[in-house]
């Protein structure tokens, strides 16, 4: 039987294959997916979606139990993890459908199977039914990443779980340690806590979400010692001894236990046994080097998403996707990650877009405008008004240089924020939008209205001049 010939084949079907995909076939282009596992790829099975869905269930159980606080009576509700599991599963299953659908609308083609190199045009895709040669003018890298896992929790310890296999839990752990605490740790930390876990979160740097702004990420840190979250920085697990309990030594001369420890240390990403030595890339160690065009040093060859490494956000890897099929389509489209929002869906959420203050103090005359929540009315009314909205201004020509806001909906918030800031509109921009009332997004507005010195809703010693 000939090869199937195809204009771009893309290597995973996750964030960045199958929205490259789709693109490609949209500018006319043979294309064809090659996935080992699931439709979707981490996010859609074992991150973003499915943490969401459980998060979901977690936030209608805290409002239930604050029943009496908006005037109902009722028996305080109780977690159900197989109900609440099956029902993420189900959701996942859907979304995962729905791909596969619009694939076939779209023409796209897609091989289950292990996908390797054979050369710069040719793979080789491995499956239980044997295996098939395609060829492509063009060949797109997407094969994502997953959880690292190193000393001393490597080994299969019984009870150390990945970031992964947490999500097909079948019993709530009485107590939970999380290594690691980045947007990933911090998540799961709220989750496991609203389900009824004790959780300590452990973190070498001095702070939880070190690379974010650290006002904000100490405003977290209390909402999450509210939850009775266990924080301890500054201090590395040395040793791990599985038993009954977890025995977890520390730098520091402590120990902990558990009956279950989550690894949310990060991610490498997956390039092993994919031929990366046929194509000219086998001296790749780490993430496979890319330009702003997601080219590699070899013609014909790109690279998306969590492999390439950057910005391990599925946002992003959908834009990257794009950007490989735009341009092996051959139009002449760049990444750019001037302006990427990010949000860690704890309780609340944390949204961010462009630098701390920090950061921008380190390179801006700057300055930062605050607006709690407890002072906003629509805040008030659903009873969610511990939060923060800061918008991060340079002060010469008012251009925003860093939003950050916590608070219920702080991802949605951040959107407007990112699109000022990504279309050059500074903060009076923000401030001359008529915002709709009452809503949460006038937090948003008043930080701008204080950082052009006109804020209603501050009292006159907030609102400088």
């Amino acid at each position: 039987m000939a090869e199937e010939i195809y204009d771009v084949v893309f290597m995973g079907g996750g964030s960045s294959g199958y929205q490259g995909a789709i693109r490609a076939a949209q500018l006319g282009c043979r294309a064809a997916v090659i996935e080992s596992r699931d439709l979707g790829g981490v996010c859609l099975n074992r991150g973003c979606i499915p943490t969401k869905t459980i998060k979901a269930s977690v936030d209608v159980l805290h409002l239930a139990r604050r029943a009496r606080e908006y005037g109902l009576q009722g028996d305080s509700p109780r977690p159900d993890i197989a109900a609440i599991i099956a029902r993420k599963d189900k959701v996942v299953g859907l979304l995962r459908g729905g791909i596969a659908q619009l694939f076939r609308k779209n023409g796209v083609s897609l091989y289950e199977g292990c996908g390797r190199l054979l050369s710069p045009e040719e793979l080789e895709v491995a499956a239980e039914s044997g295996s098939t040669r395609i060829r492509a003018k063009k060949i797109v890298i997407a094969t994502g990443s997953r959880p690292l896992v190193p000393e001393p929790f490597s080994g299969n310890k019984k009870g150390v779980l990945t970031t992964d296999e947490i999500l097909a839990l079948s019993a709530i752990p009485a107590s939970l340690v999380i290594v690691g605490a980045g947007a990933i740790g911090v998540e799961m930390a709220s989750i496991m806590a609203g389900l009824g876990s004790a959780v300590t979160l452990v973190e070498v740097e001095g702070r939880i979400l070190p690379r974010e702004d650290a006002e904000m990420s100490a405003y977290l840190a209390r909402m999450l010692k509210r939850q009775k979250i266990k924080i301890m920085t500054g201090v590395k697990v040395t040793e791990v001894t599985p038993g009954q309990k977890i025995k977890l030594s520390l730098s520091d001369g402590r120990v902990l236990e558990g009956d279950t420890v989550l690894v949310a240390v990060g991610r490498v990403p997956n390039i092993e046994g994919i031929g990366l030595e046929k194509v000219g890339l086998g001296g790749t160690r780490g993430p496979i080097p890319v330009n702003e065009h997601l080219q590699t040093a070899t013609p014909g060859i790109y690279a998306a998403g969590d492999v390439i490494g950057g910005w391990l956000l599925a946002h992003i890897a959908f834009c990257e996707g794009i950007v490989a099929a735009e341009n092996s389509a051959g139009l002449a489209s760049r990444m750019d990650y001037r302006v990427v929002p990010r949000c860690v869906f704890s309780l609340p959420e944390y949204g961010a877009v462009g630098l701390s203050e920090e950061e921008a103090k380190e390179r801006f005359p700057t300055r930062a405008f605050r607006f709690p929540l407890k002072s906003l009315g629509m805040a008030q009314a659903m009873g969610e008004w511990e939060g923060l909205v800061k918008l991060v201004v340079n002060e010469k020509n008012g251009q925003i240089l860093g939003g950050h806001i916590i608070g219920p909906h702080a991802g949605i918030l951040l959107a407007e924020i990112a699109l000022a800031m990504r279309h050059g509109i500074p903060a009076r921009g923000i401030m001359e939008t008529i915002h709709t009332h009452p809503t949460l997004s006038e937090a948003v507005l008043v930080a701008a209205q204080a950082a052009c010195g006109q804020a209603i809703d501050m009292l006159p010693d907030h609102n400088p001049a």
